[in-house]
């Protein structure tokens, strides 16, 4: 059973964030103090950077989450940024992934189901989703070769039905399409 997820539902309106309730956050963020203060320093710096990172389940670049710590701290530095979000993903809070330009996009995965993505090429959106069945498929897989799955990660790179109705190649098979309807 394909399971899509709010932000998935929020895709086509970009200008909706979906938040984490405060008291999740609150949550989430004792966790990852104590981590951060048994593996580093916990400054008010990287307290703004995990608190606008944890606040969000959207997908967002290193420039975005400095963008928002700025609206909070003018004085959070890029390179913090970066060293903190290598943090958090290292202790898997935040998980990363490329972009087709070279970049990368992060999410706050603590305390969240697992999920699947589907990336456009295109436009670089990220859709969330979770197949039930593809889950089964693939513990199915490993069992058969005997091999125990610690994590995994899918992500499908393909145009999203926005792009793909705009592709050249969309509209030249819909014209031949329509051009064989009209030959019979």
């Amino acid at each position: 059973m394909l399971v899509a997820n709010r932000e998935t539902l929020l895709a086509d309106n970009p200008t909706e964030y979906p938040f984490v309730p405060v008291s999740q956050l609150e949550r989430e963020l004792k966790v990852v103090e104590s981590h951060v203060r048994k593996h580093g320093r916990w400054t008010n710096q990287r307290a703004a950077i995990c608190r606008a990172a944890l606040t969000t389940h959207a997908h967002f670049t290193a420039d975005e989450l400095l963008a928002r710590c700025h609206d909070v701290d003018p004085r959070v530095s890029r390179a913090t940024v970066y060293r903190t979000l290598q943090v958090l993903e290292t202790a898997g809070f935040v998980e990363g992934m490329e972009t087709r330009d070279g970049g990368r996009r992060f999410e706050h995965v603590l305390g969240h189901e697992h999920h699947d993505h589907m990336v456009c090429t295109a436009c670089d959106k990220i859709l969330e989703f979770r197949d039930d069945q593809l889950e089964a498929l693939q513990e199915a897989a490993a069992q058969h070769l005997g091999f125990s799955i610690e994590s995994h990660s899918l992500r499908i790179y393909g145009r999203c039905k926005n792009c793909e109705a705009k592709s050249p190649r969309h509209k030249s098979d819909k014209k031949a399409a329509k051009v064989q309807r009209s030959v019979r």
